[in-house]
């Protein structure tokens, strides 16, 4: 049987990775309608992925906090033990 990986299990972390992903592709969406020379849908997608990754990226550091002050209480606990 597979075993899913913490990252998979742990639904918490899930919204920091798929905000920057949204970001990645706002970026894409941004150089597109750059090149079509529609201003104004540019600078809106352009807010749109400096929001995104802003968010995806500060989210994934406070999992990862998160994450380590985790492990820390637990070796904490097991050297007390």
């Amino acid at each position: 049987m597979p075993v899913a990986p913490n990252a998979c299990a742990d639904t918490r972390n899930l919204p920091g990775p798929i905000l920057a992903a949204a970001g990645i592709v706002a970026i894409a969406l941004t150089l597109t309608t750059a090149g079509y020379g529609s201003l104004t849908w540019c600078a809106l997608s352009a807010l749109a992925s400096v929001l995104c990754l802003r968010f995806g990226i500060g989210l994934m550091i406070i999992e990862h906090r998160r994450v380590k002050a985790a492990k820390r209480r637990d070796s904490a606990r097991q050297d007390r033990i």
